[in-house]
């Protein structure tokens, strides 16, 4: 079960019995949480970036042309984008919105499909001044409709404690690194073994990552058995006094 940033502060409070302590804030703690999410993200998105395959529809209509990338997306990454008639009819028309490689090709259709009723859309990316990012569909004129947008996504960075970690196979990583964070900014000579152990975790991790499984389908399945063999004699690793 996902944890909220809570749920993780508690834990590594917790266990480094940091409830009494001043020299680390709950700051401080929420700030290296997000940083080993990060560097989980890092590895993930280098591995296996379907693991953050994400969707978004955003409805179009005749004469609009530029339209705002998801809030989320990671690095400009569009797998792909769906034209469909209605997102609501099941045999309503579709084609895929191939992205425009020549852009006087682009060009042009602006210029000589100011007609067509039902046209096959493309696209390019554009980042004018004063716009920013966009996803910019030829021709201009468009059709009424939805596009399917299929992206890569960031992992969500927590900051309300009620915020969820939407890494929870690699949880165990996230707290480990957290805690050799805590560690070391108090100069505890435990942060040696704290730091082996999260290398330890992150070589479980990368290793779990490399070893995608195709099923049937030709998707990607994540397997955890390598990880979770790794830490399955260490669970909730605690510090003893």
């Amino acid at each position: 079960m996902s944890k909220t940033l809570l749920d993780i502060r508690t834990q590594i409070k917790d266990d480094l019995d940091l409830n009494e302590e001043t020299f680390v804030t709950d700051v401080d703690v929420d700030r290296f949480i997000n940083d080993a999410i990060e560097t989980a993200e890092a590895e993930i998105h280098d591995l296996y970036e379907d693991y953050f395959m994400a969707d978004i529809i955003t409805p179009i209509a005749i004469g609009e042309n530029k339209f705002d990338y998801p809030a989320d997306i990671y690095g400009n990454k569009i797998r792909k984008i769906v034209y469909k008639e209605s997102a609501a009819a099941k045999n309503s028309t579709s084609h895929e919105v191939k992205q425009e490689k020549d852009i006087l090709r682009a060009i042009s259709r602006d210029n000589y499909e100011i007609d067509s009723v039902n046209p096959t859309l493309t696209w390019t990316p554009s980042n004018n001044a004063g716009e920013g990012r966009k996803i910019r569909t030829y021709p201009a004129t468009g059709r009424a409709g939805v596009l399917v947008i299929y992206y890569i996504r960031n992992a969500a960075r927590l900051s309300l404690d009620t915020d969820i970690c939407d890494i929870d196979e690699f949880e165990r990583f996230i707290v480990q690194a957290a805690k050799t964070a805590v560690l070391f900014k108090d100069g505890d000579p435990r942060f040696t073994e704290s730091k082996a152990l999260e290398e330890q975790l992150k070589t479980a991790m990368v290793n779990t990552l490399s070893n995608m499984v195709p099923d049937n389908n030709d998707e990607v399945e994540l397997d955890l058995g390598h990880y979770d063999d790794m830490v399955g004699g260490i669970g909730d690793y605690t510090w003893e006094y």
